[in-house]
Parts: C-alpha cells; sequence; structure tokens
C-alpha cells in the first residue's frame, strides 16, 4: 500500500482554482511571447503541484512515480488504447467513403509521431503528474468514492482547457458548444479509464503513455496533408469525434465494472 499523506479539502480546493485560474489565462495567451504562453499552458498543472506538494503538508509519498508492481497488461493498454480507437475511427470512415489518405500519408504520419511523441510526453507527464498523480489520489484520500472521483477530475481536467479552446480555433470545425460538450465526455470518459488505472498500480504513468499516445496520433491526423475527413463529427481521430467517443465510453464502462469486479 501507497503511504498517504493526510489529505485535506482546503488545499484540494486551492489547487484547483490556482490551476484552473492559470491554465485559463496562459491558455487564452497561448500564442503570446513566441510561445511562452502555451510552455506556461502545458507546464502549469505540474508547476502548481510542485507547489502544493512542496509547501504544504501533501507531501511526496503519493505522488505515483513508481509503479506498485509490474502490470504489464495496463501498459500495454495504455500504449495501445488511441491506435486502435483512433484506427476504428478512421477504418470506419474509410469504409463508408468519408476518409481519404493523401498520398504518402503513412510516411509523414510517421515522421509527425516520431518527431513529435517526445514534445508531446513532456506535455502528458506535467498534466497526468497533476491530474492523476495529486488530484485523483488527494481525492481517494478524503475518502471519495471511484466513480464521482473520476468524473469530478475529468470536469476540472475539461475546465482548464478552455482558455486554449477558445484561443486554438484550429481545434475542431464543430460548433463551440457541441464541441465543448463532445469534449467533456470525452474527458470523463478518459479520466475514468486513467483513473481506474492510477488506483491498480498506484502510478500515473500509465495515463501520461496513453495521453501521449492520443496527441502523438491527434495532431498529425489533423493535418489535410495526411488525412481528409469528410465527416469529422463522426469519423475525426480525436476523442470528441462520434465513432472515438463511443469506443472511449464503452471501454470506460468495460474498465470501471472490471476494476470494481476486482479482475
Amino acid at each position: 500500500m501507497n503511504n498517504i499523506p493526510t489529505a485535506s479539502g482546503a488545499r484540494i480546493a486551492i489547487f484547483t482554482i490556482c490551476v484552473v485560474t492559470l491554465g485559463n489565462i496562459f491558455g487564452l495567451n497561448y500564442q503570446a511571447l513566441q510561445g511562452i504562453g502555451g510552455l506556461l499552458f502545458i507546464l502549469s498543472p505540474a508547476l502548481i503541484t510542485i507547489i502544493m506538494r512542496t509547501f504544504t503538508k501533501d507531501g511526496w509519498a503519493d505522488a505515483g512515480f513508481g509503479y506498485r508492481r509490474v502490470q504489464v497488461k495496463i501498459l500495454l493498454a495504455a500504449f495501445l488504447l488511441f491506435p486502435l480507437v483512433f484506427f476504428f475511427a478512421i477504418a470506419s470512415g474509410t469504409a463508408l467513403g468519408f476518409v481519404q489518405f493523401e498520398p504518402d500519408a503513412f510516411k509523414n504520419l510517421t515522421i509527425a509521431i516520431l518527431t513529435g511523441a517526445p514534445m508531446f510526453l513532456l506535455f502528458a507527464i506535467s498534466e497526468e503528474f497533476a491530474w492523476r498523480g495529486y488530484l485523483e489520489r488527494k481525492l481517494a484520500a478524503l475518502g471519495m468514492t471511484a466513480l464521482p472521483r473520476h468524473l469530478l477530475v475529468g470536469l476540472i481536467w475539461s475546465i482548464w482547457h478552455i482558455g486554449y479552446v477558445i484561443s486554438e480555433t484550429s481545434q475542431s470545425t464543430l460548433p463551440p458548444l457541441l464541441y465543448a460538450l463532445l469534449f467533456l465526455i470525452s474527458c470523463f470518459a478518459m479520466a475514468v479509464i486513467y483513473g481506474q488505472w492510477r488506483a491498480k498500480t498506484g502510478s500515473f504513468w500509465p495515463a501520461a503513455i496513453a495521453h501521449c499516445m492520443a496527441n502523438s496520433l491527434a495532431w498529425p491526423l489533423l493535418t489535410p496533408e495526411i488525412i481528409k475527413v469528410d465527416a469529422p463529427l463522426w469519423f475525426a481521430a480525436r476523442p470528441e469525434g462520434f465513432v472515438a467517443l463511443a469506443t472511449l465510453c464503452l471501454l470506460a464502462v468495460t474498465t470501471f465494472i472490471l476494476r470494481k469486479n476486482g479482475t
């Protein structure tokens, strides 16, 4: 068992207010100062977490750097989650004639993934160190049960993105309110999956790996030089596309049930 320091609802509230406020300030100014705004947006969850763990009674004992025991299946699931989810969405669209790959698509996609993955891993670690490494664990230490805990983390996670989504209009071509709703549902689904992995392994690393894979694939698959999607609401290789979102929700329910039953 992990050594769980005392958790405080007040400190969780302070963490949440600070990280959401900073995230939205920097998110709204994502391109400011030659990209420094974007860097501060990405690093804001980790920075607030470090401050909370260093200068309050939260401590570092339950930060989730380690791995409770070898869980090869969960690490493999984390690595494959989004490749399989996105492949299913794209394959469905291709079979129905809504998705077309451009010339040299696979070569360009491979290059984009290999060059982007290190940066996206850093970004994922910064987020998951906060969401699963801190917030998820502190809420558990307060006695909040699994499903409400995961959903609350997912809600805070989605709110942290608001400023960024507003400033980066290339994020989606969908109507803003529809996109916001789909994005929120996707955050709920991912929060359940990642939260269950956190509870099972005692670590935020599976969530960081899956998060990295999602971004490493999704951004290149938004590029028109790689793929053209005529019905992005349905077949976009993003968690907010209907096919990908439905698959994620199904996997979230399955993961929660399996974990609840001790499987």
